[in-house]
């Protein structure tokens, strides 16, 4: 059983997972290392969880985000195409479940035929599916608990001002929703 949270964490029992409800807040270009994040922000606010991912991958979300179409359709496009034309099919949502030193790991959970199936995926992948496909994207409570999260609610002003500038930076080498 899984119990979805807006945003106070609450101890693990019973056999029952927690998550948070999360969109993505904007996808950078480090200045430094020309690597691109993707920062995830619980539907509360409260909490930042910035996540590696690739160059393709950080296009065909930024598209999504800023609903820019593309000349072909890219590869999430293409199984959300396949996705769509089956009867009885659909995505129910994507939860990013782990972080194992610096790398996450995601779930996209399908509905078929009367019951769920869930395939594993990149967190990049299954972000842009959901993004395309409009379905919700969930973080595993234990993944919001471990230190790769920024806790709002701990940060100084100047940290906050510092980050935030980052994030709202409209230059050319930030992409920003």
């Amino acid at each position: 059983m899984r119990v979805f949270l807006n945003c106070q964490p609450h101890a693990d029992s019973g056999g029952q997972r927690f998550m948070f409800e999360a969109g993505v807040k904007c996808v950078i270009k480090e200045p430094i290392t020309s690597r691109y994040v993707m920062m995830i922000e619980t539907i509360c606010g409260q909490y930042l969880i910035p996540i590696t991912i690739g160059t393709f991958e950080a296009e065909a979300i930024y598209q999504e985000l800023n609903r820019i179409p593309s000349p072909r359709p890219m590869t999430h496009q293409f199984i959300g195409g396949i996705l769509g034309v089956l009867d009885g099919v659909y995505v129910e949502n994507v939860i990013i479940d782990n972080v194992e030193k610096g790398v996450f790991t995601a779930k996209l959970n399908i509905h078929t035929e009367g019951e769920s199936k869930t395939v594993d995926c990149r967190p990049s992948d299954g972000v842009a599916l959901a993004l395309h496909m409009s379905v919700p994207l969930f973080i595993e409570e234990q993944v919001v608990s471990k230190s790769c999260c920024i806790e709002r609610t701990g940060l100084t002003i100047a940290e906050e001002r510092a980050l935030f500038g980052i994030i709202d930076d409209q230059g050319t080498t930030f992409w920003n929703v």
